[in-house]
């Protein structure tokens, strides 16, 4: 639901700007080259929520960059604010007070008409404006950019309506001359999406919505390689930290089956068995030396009736070469009677 930009009072004085500006026609005018038909109603109404909904001041942009450009976090700087609107006898007419940009515009006569936003109600009563913009195409046939809204007085469903022209909203979505209103909504749907994904993005990189798209890239860039230094700096401390545990966890198994040497008959093969078995579960370890048969005492003697006396020494008994090599003791220790 559009409706035909209103031609401006320009001024024909060089250096001058029109201090007002009509933007909204009283009673009936149609929309979308005569499809559609709007009514102004109370214009008293209509002014004064319009101006409350804006806290006094209407913007005044160029080519509607507030709805199309600035969710795209590209500029959309205002021309002019409307600071009071008056009821007139043809409609609405607003004061403006023009920017230096935007009196550079009207000065230069870059523009020629103005297309207003409206909020109407489902039988196409508007309600308020939102804002206007300059343009220079009030003859063009002008289509509709709708989003929902709801009346806190008696919560009808509610348009925004853009009156935009449909030729240049093709041109300015990529599109080409030929597309019609299938394609049009299409790249609407996804200029939504990326105004969404760039919003979420730039809250998510602690940078304004309005940061330009490789500023944010470059944000997500740099946390990503943090990221994934930080991960690999993880991984390197976890593999540092198992080898540490490992290490640790040998040297006591070693410790253990040296002490339980002492005691137990424990052979060298077994002595490999326990100290692997240790260094996993300790418990189980301890349970099978705690099995072992006893050690015998460093010098056994052996006493036979008439026959000479033999001492059996440590080193005879199977499996006591672990032990040698767990305490330390060399084959010059054994000789000197280290047991």
């Amino acid at each position: 639901m559009d409706i035909a930009a209103r031609p401006l009072p320009l001024s024909d004085a060089p250096g001058h700007a029109p201090l007002w500006v009509h933007v909204l026609p009283a009673g009936t005018f149609p929309a979308l080259g005569g499809t559609r038909t709007y009514r102004s109603g109370d214009l008293t109404s209509v002014a004064r929520q319009s101006m409350a909904s804006a806290r006094g001041k209407l913007v005044v942009d160029e080519n509607h960059s507030t709805d199309l450009a600035a969710p795209q976090g590209k500029p959309a700087p205002a021309m002019g604010w409307i600071t009071e609107l008056d009821v007139r006898g043809d409609g609405l007419w607003g004061r403006v007070e023009w920017t230096a940009a935007g009196t550079a515009r009207m000065t230069d006569h870059a523009y020629r008409a103005l297309s207003p936003v409206l909020v109407t109600s489902g039988d196409g009563t508007v309600l308020r404006i939102l804002r206007v913009a300059l343009t220079n195409n009030p003859d063009l046939e002008l289509e509709t950019l709708h989003h929902a809204a709801t009346s806190p007085k008696n919560h009808e469903k509610e348009k925004a309506v853009l009156s935009y022209p449909f030729t240049e909203l093709r041109a300015r979505l990529g599109l080409s001359d030929g597309a019609d209103r299938a394609a049009v909504d299409e790249a609407l749907t996804g200029a939504r999406r990326y105004t969404s994904l760039h919003s979420r993005l730039a809250e998510m990189t602690g940078l304004p919505p309005t940061t330009p798209d490789e500023t944010l890239l470059a944000k997500a860039q740099a946390s990503a390689e943090q990221i994934t230094a930080h991960a690999k700096r993880t991984k390197d401390l976890e593999t540092e930290n198992a080898a540490l545990k490992s290490r640790m966890a040998t040297q006591a198994a070693e410790a253990f089956v040296a002490e339980a040497g002492r005691k137990k008959a424990i052979s060298e093969g077994l002595a490999k068995t326990l100290i692997t078995l240790h260094a996993a579960n300790p418990a189980q370890a301890q349970e099978i030396v705690d099995g072992l048969p006893d050690a015998p005492p460093s010098n056994v003697t052996l006493h036979q009736a008439g026959q000479p006396t033999h001492t059996l020494g440590m080193g005879k008994i199977p499996g006591m070469a672990a032990f040698d090599a767990a305490l330390g003791l060399g084959p010059e220790d054994l000789a000197g009677g280290a047991y």
